[in-house]
């Protein structure tokens, strides 16, 4: 298994951002721009090693790369990064934003940990480690920070931090999974979570005591999720099959698999612009 608050430039609206799918590509090394509904390969952000990716609510992308050990920064339209970083990273492998613009980093590195940076800012504001190698990292509208990890003692655990980061009070829930992957809140509050050991994506309602149901079926190994702001579409990298799943939200109903046809290779993830924090 592979493991805000900007002010929009001068003529940007909101709803153009939501014009691309931006899919991280192992092999071609590069953020895949596709043109949404067609998804037709529009253009690329060379990028070794991308893995997970996210957009913020001004559609600024972000990109979390493990080779280099950074995070990088896109304003909209760019494919030059505005911002990298880096200071405390050791492998970096997924990445959110919330709704003040600060970013949080899961690294998967041995120790396992998440770390949180203002905005444009490579000074780390806080860090926690909940105990094994972290794979996923969503946080909510009251700054609530959702952790998912591989245990040291086996299996994946997922950790609860309210209000933040600051003195890592977090909170295992009681959910186990076989070995977690990326994960991501959708408007409702439930925990969308990608179990790479089951092949299966599963969401997680309040009070996120258990899995309540999983979103569509058929992987290999589910690696990162993402839902757009809307809420109507999903999207499901799998690193084995090599292909993207778009989805009807919530039903998991297929609409497409992107796959090498549409210029992929080893996609790891997908992210639509824009995305909320909810």
């Amino acid at each position: 298994m592979l493991h805000f608050g900007k002010v929009l430039a001068h003529g940007f609206k909101p709803d153009q951002a939501a014009k691309d799918l931006y899919v991280s590509d192992f092999d071609n090394a590069a953020v895949e721009i596709l043109k949404n509904r067609t998804y037709k390969l529009v253009g690329a952000i060379p990028l070794t090693d991308p893995d997970g990716n996210f957009t913020d609510t001004a559609g600024n992308l972000y990109v979390a790369t493990p080779s280099g050990n950074v995070i990088q920064e896109y304003a909209p339209h760019s494919t030059s990064p505005t911002f990298t970083y880096s200071y405390g990273m050791s492998d970096p492998v997924g990445v959110s934003v919330d709704t003040q613009g600060n970013v949080y980093e899961a690294d998967y590195s041995p120790s396992g940990f998440v770390n949180e940076y203002a905005q444009q800012s490579n000074a780390v504001a806080a860090t926690c480690s909940p105990g094994g190698q972290v794979e996923g990292v969503a946080v909510d509208t009251h700054t609530d920070v959702f952790v998912d990890y591989i245990a040291s003692t086996g299996g994946g655990k997922i950790v609860e931090y309210k209000d933040g980061l600051k003195g890592c009070e977090g909170t295992a829930l009681s959910i186990s999974l076989a070995f977690a992957g990326g994960m991501v809140l959708d408007k409702k509050g439930d925990l969308v979570v990608c179990d790479q050991g089951a092949a299966a994506v599963d969401v997680i309602a309040p009070p996120y005591t258990r899995v309540t149901g999983t979103l569509g079926s058929g992987y290999s190994d589910p690696f990162h999720v993402t839902v757009n702001k809307s809420n109507h579409l999903a999207f499901v990298t799998d690193v084995n099959d090599a292909d993207v799943r778009v989805l009807k939200y919530p039903s998991g109903a297929d609409v497409t698999t992107l796959g090498s046809a549409n210029g992929l290779t080893i996609p790891s993830s997908a992210v639509d612009g824009i995305n909320a924090v909810y």
